[in-house]
């Protein structure tokens, strides 16, 4: 694969990853603050399926990252893993797609089945005490994946290998 394109996708890979985390941040936001229980469901609805749009953006930076790693030390005489920047990203990219993964979208469906639950009329008494404590745990968990993504920028930015294909 060429080193351009693989690069051109792998920045188009990062944009859609970021976009996604971006609208996901915006709207839980939208839903800890709506208190009509019907809008909430509606709200969720939309997250859960933004949320199952989000391995394809993983899916494309793990190909076009290998690709990279690939093309920029085809050639050298050190082995990629020597480059301590580079494993670092590779470590809290990995970290990341397993907290996006399994923890936002664990938190997601007791919060929504909470929501469920309140327009059905099933909920218990404290239904709302534990939604706001699931919109605070969401909240926390858009906050670390997104200081995740910047850590990611930071040693792509500052590490000391360049990018296949910038010139």
């Amino acid at each position: 694969m060429n080193g351009s394109f693989n690069f051109l996708t792998h920045l188009i890979g990062f944009s859609l990853l970021s976009g996604l985390m971006f609208s996901g941040f915006v709207l839980n936001r939208r839903f800890a603050s709506e208190k009509d229980p019907a809008i909430r469901m509606y709200l969720g609805g939309i997250m859960r399926k933004l949320g199952m749009l989000s391995p394809i953006p993983a899916a494309i930076l793990l190909v076009t990252g290998i690709g990279n790693i690939h093309n920029l030390y085809m050639e050298s005489p050190d082995p990629w893993y020597t480059f301590g920047w580079l494993v670092a990203k590779i470590i809290v990219f990995a970290i990341m797609l397993v907290n996006g993964t399994f923890l936002g979208p664990a938190l997601g469906k007791k919060r929504m089945m909470l929501v469920k639950a309140v327009v059905e009329k099933t909920a218990p008494d404290n239904a709302e005490e534990q939604i706001t404590g699931y919109n605070r745990q969401m909240s926390t968990f858009y906050l670390v994946q997104f200081l995740f993504l910047l850590a990611i920028l930071y040693l792509t930015t500052f590490g000391t290998g360049k990018h296949p294909g910038m010139f």
